[in-house]
């Protein structure tokens, strides 16, 4: 091996015709690094909003949604015209006392504004580059997969040469969940709602135990269930018999022995008698939970208790 000279200060200085050594050339870092696609690149970046801003700070009441419905989808925290575009029309069945006619209602208030609610996700309306990132971290875990299996394969050659048993337990074998076969009929609140040539009535896993009589048909909530025809509601019980006649215009479900319907186009409640407990002064109303509902009148929205007494939102 070839010696190496140093120099010092004030020993072997370098003669002034020596050359500097050269520091070999660095690999730039940019060749060492993968650059991701542009198509990656613009995926990350975030969606842009479907609607202005100006269309989705609208009211309902811009929209044009009567008062009735306003207050029933307030009672869930729904008040403008991005709190609906931000959902699917399966998102507004969770509302409880929600229905399609209250559906198509809100889609041509939505329309009329150039609008509409969220589609449902699918995976071809993915973007391409969502589906180049997709593809790109398949690639890697499939990199990182092959060399956690070929460290494993070494770390137990190397125990098999040491005499020591594997301490790696076998995986217990994963077993597909299936849904459990139905032994006995559902429990009333659980019968299915089911639909034929057009009408609806109810299903409790063997047997149709309400035919299809119906317009529309509610689950069955404190005993009793709000059915409709002819655009007209009431109540029926388990057995099938109509306890409380179709006669107003809506019909909420029951919760804690009172209903929310609306009749000559205000709100009141009604108990399983059919009596009237809370007059029809509202112009909205929400069902009771946790002994409070929500009653809109003259413009104000208030907390109503089950003896009719109200305190108002200043």
């Amino acid at each position: 091996m070839a010696k190496k000279r140093f120099y010092y200060d004030g020993k072997n200085r370098r003669p002034e015709g020596d050359a500097a050594p050269q520091a070999a050339p660095a690999r730039e870092a940019k060749q060492g690094r993968r650059r991701r696609p542009a198509a990656s690149r613009a995926a990350a970046a975030p969606a842009p909003l479907r609607y202005t801003e100006e269309k989705r700070a609208l009211t309902l009441a811009e929209l044009g949604v009567d008062e009735a419905l306003s207050g029933l989808l307030a009672s869930k925290g729904i008040a403008t015209a991005g709190d609906l575009v931000s959902r699917t029309e399966r998102d507004m069945f969770r509302v409880q006392g929600f229905n399609k006619k209250m559906l198509l209602r809100l889609k041509k208030c939505l329309n009329d504004r150039e609008m509409d609610f969220l589609p449902a996700a699918a995976e071809g309306d993915r973007p391409a580059a969502q589906k180049g990132e997709a593809r790109e971290q398949t690639r890697r875990s499939g990199e990182r997969e092959d060399s956690r299996r070929g460290a494993s394969t070494d770390s137990r050659r190397d125990r098999a040469r040491e005499g020591r048993p594997g301490d790696r337990k076998k995986p217990a074998p994963v077993r597909e969940e299936r849904p459990k076969k139905l032994t006995e009929p559902l429990p009333v609140p659980e019968w299915r709602k089911v639909q034929k040539n057009g009408k609806w009535g109810f299903f409790d896993g063997f047997n149709t135990v309400i035919p299809a009589i119906y317009d529309e048909v509610f689950f069955f909530k404190d005993g009793l269930a709000a059915v409709e025809n002819e655009e007209k509601c009431g109540y029926i019980d388990p057995t099938g018999e109509v306890v409380i006649p179709l006669m107003y215009e809506t019909a909420m479900s029951f919760s804690e022995g009172l209903a929310s319907v609306v009749s000559g186009g205000k709100c009141g409640y009604i108990n399983k008698q059919n009596e009237v407990v809370i007059p029809f002064v509202y112009d909205a109303a929400t069902p009771f939970e946790g002994g409070e509902a929500k009653v809109k009148k003259d413009g104000r929205w208030g907390t109503l208790f089950p003896d009719g007494t109200v305190r108002w939102i200043v």
